[in-house]
């Protein structure tokens, strides 16, 4: 008799973890060549509240949180039925943020679950620079009074009356 008992205790503790997973939202994200794997499992009340909201849509949003002050980011739009999705490097080095949430009709953006990745140290390419003005025309008004006028005669001080 007691192991009849424990056997239905199993199978009523079985139940539980069962009502358990379904309450269970997940999102994994792993580095592969030159793109982010991303899964995910979202709660059935969230699948609910998205399939629901007209106008709302389901998002991963990747921003740099090196810590350096850029505010790079990007927004990649998914189907409501989709798992999981593969994303290009946005940046070939430092922390990114991914987030999985939903763009709500009002603009705004609702983390549902996010993940960090470390791509290494953050390399930083300063740009070189450049003289803009080295290739000035040495009649730079002229060429910009003719870009602008495009060869048309505007009736202004360039027109002389006939017979001066």
């Amino acid at each position: 008799m007691k192991w009849l008992l424990s056997k239905l205790g199993l199978l009523k503790q079985h139940k539980k973890t069962q009502g358990l997973k379904d309450d269970l939202s997940f999102f994994k994200t792993s580095l592969q060549a030159n793109a982010i794997s991303c899964q995910w499992l979202l709660r059935k009340p969230t699948q609910l509240l998205l399939r629901q909201s007209k106008g709302s849509a389901l998002m991963i949003r990747i921003r740099d949180a090196s810590g350096d002050g850029t505010v790079a980011s990007k927004l990649v739009e998914l189907s409501l039925k989709a798992t999981q999705a593969q994303i290009e490097v946005p940046s070939a080095s430092g922390q990114m943020l991914l987030e999985l949430g939903y763009r709500t009709v009002g603009g705004d953006f609702i983390t549902l679950e996010y993940s960090f990745i470390d791509l290494g140290p953050k390399k930083i390419v300063q740009p070189e620079l450049t003289n803009w003005f080295s290739n000035e025309s040495d009649n730079i008004h002229q060429d910009m009074y003719d870009l602008a006028t495009k060869g048309r005669s505007l009736g202004g001080s360039e027109v002389m009356p006939l017979g001066r």
